[in-house]
């Protein structure tokens, strides 16, 4: 199947169509920001966000609804229990430069799941049917859902809850192609997002087990999905959409011709300095190195490095010292 070069949602139209997938603790303001600089990706996805939380939230002071990118549009991701929850938080993200709202059905953390949302939301119909209701009733923004595939592989569920979403207004679908049960042990069952996408007439967008151009394109070819979702190939190489898009559509990217690893990090240190408050900012940068580490064949060392500092200056020098002999890459069509 032929490449898409661009994605609809609804009104959003999105170049290139590869998506950063919301995580938590880790799609914030700045690590967007960074991904931005780089290039190459189309759309992003806040980190989950809590309605009932949000409902309580500043638009102007809140880091986790700041949004500060520059030309590339941004969904802020909801956790949803049930459909009161629906239209207080959207009256705070009102307020905020939020060009569509998704619905988080995949979440599998205990907590959560045991509250009922996420994926527990996922597989009780009538209440993800009511949530769904209440989203598309006050809000006329792009709306999309992003899901597992359950506790165990059932098409017929899986078919009827995405028949149901189009009836109910959704605007995309996006198919993280694991079981609950899956977590990252084994391959992503890309076959479920192909179904879906021969199911359904609006766009689904993949995700799952995509680590660079090659695999981007794979997915696109076996699945003919619409566009490509990517999470934690992208923290360990925030470069990495920039990458994928010059070498899938060559000429419309322009490629990185030299960057060192130590300037990633150390931007990445700016951002957070900028943008988030000062008790938050060393936890995510720990949360980044975690990633960013796994680019290097020593990459334990700068983790154990970064983990036992306790401020962010302390952090970046001993990064430094690690990062300032593994030289500089170049990213090429």
């Amino acid at each position: 199947m032929p490449i898409p070069d661009s994605l609809l949602i609804k009104e959003l139209e999105i170049i290139p169509p590869l998506v950063m997938a919301p995580m938590a603790g880790i799609t914030h303001n700045p690590f967007r920001l960074l991904v931005e600089e780089m290039g190459g990706c189309g759309l992003f996805y806040t980190e989950m966000l809590s309605a009932a939380a949000v409902a309580n939230e500043s638009p102007e002071k809140s880091f986790y609804l700041q949004n500060h990118l520059k030309r590339t549009p941004l969904i802020y991701q909801l956790l949803v229990y049930d459909e009161a929850q629906v239209l207080p938080a959207l009256e705070k993200l009102e307020r905020c430069n939020c060009q569509g709202i998704d619905l988080n059905l995949g979440c599998t953390a205990p907590m959560i799941v045991k509250k009922g949302g996420g994926i527990a939301l996922m597989q009780d119909f009538d209440r993800c049917k009511k949530v769904l209701q209440a989203l598309r009733s006050h809000s006329q923004l792009p709306l999309t859902v992003k899901l597992r595939l359950g506790d165990k592989a059932d098409w017929d569920y899986m078919e009827d809850l995405c028949k149901m979403f189009e009836t109910e207004g959704v605007d995309a679908v996006i198919i993280h192609a694991r079981l609950k049960g899956d977590r990252f042990k084994r391959p992503a069952r890309w076959e479920f997002i192909r179904r879906v996408k021969e199911t359904l007439s609006i766009p689904v967008i993949g995700n799952g087990d995509v680590v660079d151009a090659q695999s981007a394109g794979m997915m696109f070819r076996e699945t003919g999905c619409d566009g490509v979702m990517i999470g934690r190939a992208a923290v360990k190489k925030p470069w990495i959409f920039r990458e994928i898009a010059c070498k899938l559509w060559p000429g419309k990217f322009s490629p990185i011709e030299k960057i060192s690893f130590l300037e990633v990090y150390e931007r990445y240190v700016e951002l957070i300095s900028t943008y988030l408050p000062e008790e938050r900012q060393l936890g995510r940068l720990k949360e980044f190195t975690a990633y960013f580490a796994q680019n290097f064949q020593f990459g334990h060392t700068l983790w154990r490095l970064v983990q036992n500092a306790n401020s962010v200056a302390e952090a970046l020098n001993r990064a430094r010292s690690f990062l300032i002999h593994q030289g500089s890459f170049v990213v090429k069509e």
